[in-house]
């Protein structure tokens, strides 16, 4: 089927961009709003509106609001009803009830769905912000497309990035995507069966900030949602996944994609209000199943992805949101925060505002692997939509052309600019990140080695880096062995880990220190010498008598004491010696300090 209607008010060609003003203001729920202009959401308290649950606004470029909706009726961005902004075919009971679409800073397309009257069904209006001295009002109202079709509606740029994709569902198991040219003509119209029929008409409708997914609940006795592929140069959805309900007698209500496309929400209702994340990346339906994570539960209703990369949650009756403040991450690293944004006053309720997908995608690219040696796996997540897709790493290696998943292996360490530039539709988007390539870090606890019972043995785990593991769960750079056994370490520095190990084995004494000596002259033990089996790396030897006079000291191993004091005959009786020295052994060093006593005997 082709529509073939034209606004001939519209002169104006829009400009492809990657721009998420146009949704910087939100208002929504009983008088509600929020402003992200700022960089971060900051409160409005000046909403005309009481939105159930369905609603819409939007801002110009710039990031102005230039009017709201809540399927029934339109306000400015005074807040104040336009002249002719009342009457609108939406249906305010549930769901995704209108959306807004811009042909130029001044003319905008009203999409309104109402799937509770059998003569009302898909409708668009047109809104001249021209009008009533650029206050906007609305010059055709309730022009139908089509009747029938379940109260859900969404929408995203083809691929051109000037057109867009106006998406609704029936009541059985079809998909019909509208064209409309950025002149306000209805180019084509995509019919695609798929998936399984609906059961319940509850729950949003969402497509992937890339435009490559779409998700839609089901909400039968075991699918909850479908997610399918699809494709915004032709508008055909295919292929889809079953996601299957977690609980007994559930429904999928809030439906949302992550900014990068690898993670997807669900907020289930009816018998238990769960939020679930599931990971995208998976290849098979089982696996996208078994990849569910269970981050919250309670009150929990649509949720919208918004400027600051967050996902928002309605929550009925409450006068604030729920986030997912990290969506991109996997499983509870998103972070989920219960009360994120405080409406004071205002409440929320069902609903969120709807907006052109697209407007929240932000290409890029991830990578993991960054030790030298090892190889680095980089992921173009969006990939699917693209014609072709060239990398180029930035080492001065030749660019490949791989959609997905390419694997490099940089030769050295250092920081590289690593480019992809993904094609389609004759448009080619690109996106650099910086790789830096670190070296594993280096560890040597020794060899094999021995141990003595006066010995300190310190194993050395290396400097500078991010943490130190030892066998006992220790967490310090070094570490005394005090025992014999297996010892080891983990070390890692800038994410490369490195391990090591040593055991450790008692060892006999490396010296013989006699207890006597007779200094008579005879030339048989005339000295007090301690005997060294190895020559110690460092030696000091320190004699006292009784009453602690020091008689004697040396630092040469080849040097005894004579048994004289300033050059007189000590007299017979006990005296006292101090030993310090130290040896290596298997590039480890041992300090040891011994003392004792020895009788002097003529």
């Amino acid at each position: 089927m082709k529509i073939a209607q034209t606004i001939l008010l519209v002169l104006f060609i829009s400009n492809f961009s990657w721009a998420q003003e146009e949704a910087m203001v939100w208002y929504f729920g009983d008088h509600a709003g929020i402003d992200f202009s700022s960089g971060k959401p900051e409160l409005l308290i000046n909403s005309a509106m009481r939105a159930e649950a369905g609603c819409a606004v939007i801002c110009n470029k710039a990031g102005k609001l230039q009017f709201y909706t809540n399927g029934k009726k339109v306000w400015n961005r005074k807040n104040q009803l336009m002249p002719n902004g009342f009457g609108l075919n939406g249906s305010q009971l549930l769901n995704q009830n209108s959306i807004i679409i811009p042909l130029s800073d001044s003319l905008y397309y009203l999409f309104t769905v109402d799937a509770y009257s059998d003569s009302v069904g898909l409708n668009y209006s047109v809104v001249n912000m021209k009008r009533e001295s650029g206050d906007g009002d609305v010059v055709l109202k309730n022009q139908l497309i089509r009747k029938d079709f379940v109260e859900k509606i969404a929408a995203t740029k083809h691929c051109n990035g000037d057109d867009t994709w106006i998406i609704t569902h029936d009541r059985e198991n079809t998909f019909y995507c509208y064209l409309l040219s950025s002149q306000g003509t209805f180019l084509d119209t995509v019919v695609s069966q798929s998936g399984t029929y609906v059961r319940a008409d509850i729950g949003y409708m969402k497509v992937s900030p890339a435009s490559n997914m779409l998700a839609f609940p089901v909400n039968n006795d075991s699918i909850i949602v479908e997610v399918f592929r699809f494709d915004n140069r032709t508008g055909e959805v295919v292929n889809p996944k079953s996601i299957y309900a977690k609980d007994e007698t559930v429904y999928a209500y809030g439906l949302e994609f992550s900014p990068d496309g690898t993670r997807f929400y669900i907020n289930t209702g009816g018998k238990k209000y769960r939020l679930w994340q599931y990971d995208m990346t998976a290849q098979t339906e089982q696996e996208v199943n078994s990849s569910a994570t269970l981050l919250a539960g309670g009150n929990l209703f649509a949720m919208q992805l918004a400027p600051d990369g967050k996902i928002y949650i309605a929550k009925q009756n409450r006068d604030y949101l729920s986030a997912i403040n990290m969506p991109n991450e996997l499983g509870e690293k998103c972070a989920f925060q219960e009360n994120a944004m405080n409406l004071q006053s205002k409440s929320s309720l069902m609903g969120l505002p709807n907006f052109i997908a697209s407007y929240f995608y932000q290409p890029g690219f991830s990578f993991k692997g960054t030790c030298l040696g090892d190889t680095t796996h980089f992921l173009y997540n969006q990939y699917l939509n693209s014609d072709s897709v060239v990398w180029s790493f930035g080492d001065g290696s030749p660019s490949v052309s791989i959609k997905n998943e390419p694997i490099h292996q940089y030769q050295t360490e250092g920081t590289f600019e690593a480019k992809f530039s993904a094609y389609q539709c004759n448009k080619v988007i690109t996106a650099t990140k910086t790789v830096e390539i670190f070296s594993y870090p280096k560890i040597n606890l020794g060899n094999d080695t021995a141990i003595c019972n006066t010995c300190e043995l310190v194993l050395d785990g290396g400097e500078g880096m991010d943490f130190w593991i030892w066998q006992d769960g220790t967490e310090t750079r070094f570490y005394e062995a005090k025992a014999e056994g297996d010892y080891h370490v983990r070390v890692s520095r800038n994410g490369c880990e490195s391990t090591d190990s040593v055991s450790v084995s008692n060892n006999s004494v490396k010296l013989l220190i006699p207890n006597a000596f007779t200094p008579n002259g005879d030339g048989i033990n005339d000295e007090f010498k301690p005997v060294f089996k190895e020559r110690p790396f460092s030696y000091k030897l320190i004699i006292f008598d009784r009453n602690a006079q020091l008689l004697f000291q040396t630092t040469s191993v080849d040097e005894g004491w004579n048994g004289k004091f300033n050059g007189v005959d000590c007299q017979l009786g006990v005296y006292v010696y101090t030993l310090v020295y130290s040896f290596y052994e298997n590039n480890i060093l041992y300090q040891i300090a011994d003392k004792g006593t020895l009788a002097l005997v003529r």
